[in-house]
């Protein structure tokens, strides 16, 4: 849904917004999406935030302007976070948010203009966490046969494997491998080991309650992933829309349950 259009003037004051949340600056203009309850939406970032761990890799689908792709490198200490969004007018907020970014950070970041539901398994291959937001309509129907055909490949691929047994067939599509490349890209300084992995943490942010019933019960359905946890945040009081972050883990929830079994066993 339209509401402005997609064009507009500057007549006055300063031509791009800026809001310090989640740890950093971000800019916003006139055609990036921004969250109106910024309290609960920092809140939502600190529970995300504890849910990624120090020096993860991450890939941020359904990205927009880079907010949670960049505060997860600030705070998180990420070596690598990919920014993927189809909206290209978020670019030039994503680079002037980077710009601003503590000079601390060694992290390789990166933004692509693209729809991840194209080929979805380029993006998330070589990423210890994925992230989507997507609209109220949730994800694609490719992204999901991704999200559970690597989780569900015999050889566990989301345990970082010599090998995959999943082919991502060679592109020769000229706009497909145009849109691989990063519109954005800031190279970190330190070297990290680049074998091949897959996620094995899934991060949900949800705004549509029915579309993530829907996801969700796909994702479970088929034992290639379990739900950890899941947190529910009020972004409009008086109404009953509520915004769901939720985090899932790669495989079966009983393998997890004999695995912590066995190491309280070793410890005693």
């Amino acid at each position: 849904q339209v509401i402005f259009g997609n064009r507009w003037r500057h007549l006055l004051g300063q031509r791009e917004f800026w809001e310090h949340i989640g740890g950093i600056d971000i800019c916003l203009d006139p055609s990036s999406f921004g969250q109106a309850n910024t309290q609960a939406f920092n809140s939502l970032l600190r529970k995300l935030q504890k849910h990624v761990s120090h020096g993860s890799s991450v890939v941020d689908l359904y990205a927009g302007s880079g907010i949670i792709g960049l505060s997860l490198a600030a705070t998180r200490k990420c070596r690598s976070v990919k920014c993927v969004e189809i909206n290209k007018e978020s670019e030039l907020s994503f680079e002037k948010s980077v710009g601003r970014l503590p000079k601390t950070i060694d992290s390789t970041i990166s933004w692509h203009n693209t729809d991840a539901s194209l080929e979805p398994l380029h993006w998330l291959e070589g990423s210890d966490v994925v992230i989507v937001d997507p609209p109220r309509k949730g994800l694609h129907p490719s992204l999901i046969d991704a999200l559970r055909n690597f989780a569900l490949s015999e050889h566990k691929i989301c345990q970082a494997p010599d090998g995959s047994i999943i082919k991502i067939k060679d592109e020769k599509r000229p706009w497909i491998l145009c849109a691989r490349e990063a519109s954005v890209h800031v190279e970190g300084k330190t070297t990290w080991d680049k074998s091949q992995k897959w996620p094995s943490t899934l991060i949900y942010i949800s705004c549509g309650w029915e579309s993530f019933k829907e996801d969700s019960r796909k994702l479970l359905s088929s034992k290639a992933w379990y739900m950890e946890k899941a947190h529910a945040f009020n972004f409009f009081p008086g109404t009953q829309s509520i915004e769901v972050l939720a985090v899932f883990k790669c495989g079966p929830r009983i393998a997890q349950i004999k695995k912590k079994a066995k190491k309280k066993k070793t410890t005693r």
